[in-house]
């Protein structure tokens, strides 16, 4: 698999698969959440909700992942994977977790060849954003994953994908740059 890192807004990039970090109530209320509804529509919060209702819980344990995809969505696989407690406080090998269980149902599926994913628990999480780049970057070259075409990082902003880009170089992690 080719893991790599893209200038560009999760949403924006064509994949198979989206792989993005949300929080225990499975809220729409920032990040690429929001920007699901946004260009999803409302139904897409309906949805989520609904899947906590379905398993009579009110909250989704952190280091677990949802595997949805609401009506107009464009992937074949959503996974909406939740590395932060409810106070958006994390680790390293839950992040690692959240990860690779999400990767491991792309290969499992068998029709997944593309992946693009947000930098998970860096936003409203605790996660250092430099700290993500280390774990994508070992996660991503796991021979367990060797089947996927590849798996895109995407950084909307500039200057932040700046930072990874001089981080990438400066620790020679196994990622590259779009």
């Amino acid at each position: 698999m080719i893991a790599r890192i893209q200038n560009i807004d999760v949403l924006d990039l064509p994949a198979d698969a989206l792989i993005y970090s949300t929080n225990v109530l499975l809220n729409c209320s920032g990040g690429v959440g929001a920007c699901l509804v946004e260009r999803y529509g409302k139904q897409v919060q309906v949805d989520l909700h609904a899947l906590l209702s379905d398993r009579k819980i009110k909250f989704a344990d952190q280091g677990s992942v949802f595997q949805h995809v609401s009506k107009g969505m464009t992937y074949k696989k959503v996974f909406h994977t939740i590395p932060c407690d409810g106070f958006y406080a994390t680790t390293e090998d839950i992040v690692a977790g959240v990860l690779r269980a999400s990767l491991s149902q792309c290969v499992e599926s068998g029709d997944i060849r593309t992946i693009a994913l947000s930098a998970l628990a860096t936003g409203y999480g605790h996660l250092k954003f430099d700290n993500f780049f280390r774990i994508a970057a070992s996660v991503l070259a796991e021979e367990a994953f060797a089947t996927l075409d590849n798996a895109t990082i995407c950084i909307a902003d500039s200057y932040s994908f700046g930072l990874a880009t001089e981080q990438i170089d400066g620790e020679s992690l196994a990622l590259a740059k779009v």
